[in-house]
């Protein structure tokens, strides 16, 4: 997903370091140094009294549901140091293993079009540079445990939002280099990857705007708005860029997450307490 915090900036693009042609979907642009997101000013709360049994369950369902996102954060870290691990294989000529990493974790349309699916999942697990990984997972711990906190939100639930999200955002971008390609030269190999947790953050941040859009998030701890505004704002921005042929961010893939977590939401979730 790309940064959030870029709409309140410069709306700069971010280009992936050289001899790397992928399209990220980030959430902070390592372009400048990311700011923190404040945390909402209040939470959800639970029909249960602070004594009784209703509480202590509201309790372990969101440790469980912070379980789930702590696994998530940590498969992102450890596909990010294994692929650190091989590009440095690579640079000592051992290239190889890094191709197939590539192949295998990263999406590419041509490659998918020839039955390559597996990427789909993968690539929503992957990064390749540390400014990349650290902006998608330090939006993803902030958004992700406020939406943890949510009576509403079970683990089933939070793990189907952050995975369905990653793969409407892959089908999002696949559908877009499609076009892409067609619009600007029609058969032609497609050379862009896409990859990131982006799509994942994007869904998780639709459900929890969806849920409390009323909650006051602050950007660089200075800017307050409401998360609806915030989300509402970023997608305006995506679909803005959506067909720049300049830009190296997944724009498709951030509204594919969007829109998966708002229809999560309207089938699933609208209309419970919470």
């Amino acid at each position: 997903m790309s940064s959030l915090l870029r709409l309140a900036r410069t709306l700069r693009t971010f280009r992936t370091p050289q001899r790397t042609n992928t399209m990220s979907s980030h959430f902070f642009s390592p372009s400048h140094n990311p700011s923190p997101l404040g945390l909402p000013s209040s939470r959800f709360y639970s029909g249960g009294g602070r004594g009784g049994g209703g509480y202590t369950n509201y309790q372990a369902q969101e440790t469980a549901n912070k379980t789930v996102l702590y696994t998530l954060i940590g498969a992102n870290v450890a596909v990010y140091g294994y692929a650190v691990h091989l590009r440095v294989q690579a640079k000592r000529g051992h290239q190889l293993p890094f191709v197939r990493f590539m192949q295998r974790m990263t999406l590419n349309l041509s490659e998918f079009q020839k039955g390559s699916y597996l990427p789909i999942l993968t690539s929503t697990f992957t990064h390749l540079d540390i400014g990349h990984i650290f902006s998608n997972m330090f939006t993803a711990y902030f958004l992700g445990s406020f939406l943890a906190s949510a009576p509403a939100i079970t683990p089933l639930r939070y793990l189907t939002i952050a995975v369905g999200s990653g793969l409407a955002g892959s089908v999002g971008h696949l559908f877009s280099r499609y076009y892409q390609i067609q619009a600007q030269a029609p058969g032609t190999r497609d050379t862009m990857r896409g990859l990131g947790f982006s799509g994942s953050v994007m869904g998780i941040s639709t459900v929890a705007a969806c849920l409390a859009p009323q909650t006051r998030v602050a950007i660089w701890g200075i800017i307050p708005m409401p998360l609806w505004a915030l989300v509402t704002g970023y997608a305006v921005y995506d679909g803005y860029y959506l067909n720049s042929v300049d830009s190296r961010i997944g724009h498709a893939g951030h509204l594919g997450g969007l829109t998966f977590g708002l229809l999560y939401y309207i089938a699933r979730l609208r209309g419970l307490r919470y």
